[in-house]
């Protein structure tokens, strides 16, 4: 997150990178914007889970690639998507809920999602 002071002039892409030109009164600043983060934010707009978990995998935990855990698990579990669920859960370290939910779906493997136990 940037604190951005001035007006935003352009938005240029090229070769992978985007970088945002703002005019702050006395100067040009540039800030370049991270590529990942721009992807996630698209796959979790149009609803890709799948895609968005994609993106997480080869990321460092940090706080806010664990935010980002915590988002999608929770569109997962909204969406009723369990296997991208216990992905997140496995990813955020929550072993407990990630087993659960590994139980879980090899009773809908097993059995359907219909069955009463599941």
């Amino acid at each position: 997150m940037y604190q951005i002071k001035g007006d935003v002039e352009s938005i240029e892409r090229s070769e992978g990178k985007t970088e945002v030109l703002v005019d702050d009164g006395a100067n040009t600043v540039s800030y370049n914007l991270d590529e990942a983060l721009i992807e996630f934010g698209a796959a979790l707009e149009y609803k890709g889970l799948d895609r968005a978990v994609e993106i997480l995998e080869p990321l460092e935990l940090t706080p806010e690639t664990e935010a980002n855990w915590k988002t999608v698990a929770k569109m997962a579990l909204e969406q009723q998507n369990l296997y991208v669920a216990e992905r997140c859960y496995a990813a955020l370290g929550n072993i407990a809920k990630a087993d659960y939910l590994r139980k879980i779906n090899k009773l809908v493997a097993a059995e359907g999602i219909n069955n009463f136990r599941v």
